[in-house]
């Protein structure tokens, strides 16, 4: 399982609505929890998630960004 850690960024595709973007901007218990500020491909913000890292990821509808 991954942590959260701040800055970390995702996204998220969703066929018509278009693609997401999440940003972890705080964090908490080592990064088991957190808060992700999430936008739309302009850069406005849509939404925000607050919760485990764990259920994040395994919802399948976020893929953690490559850092090449």
């Amino acid at each position: 399982m991954r942590r959260f850690f701040v800055g970390q960024k995702w996204v998220g595709r969703y066929g018509i609505f278009g693609t997401f973007l999440g940003e972890v901007i705080e964090i908490s218990d080592e990064g088991q929890y957190g808060v992700v500020v999430i936008t739309d491909e302009c850069g406005n913000e849509m939404d925000e998630y607050t919760g485990n890292a764990s259920d994040f990821q395994s919802s399948g509808e976020w893929q953690l960004v490559d850092h090449d």
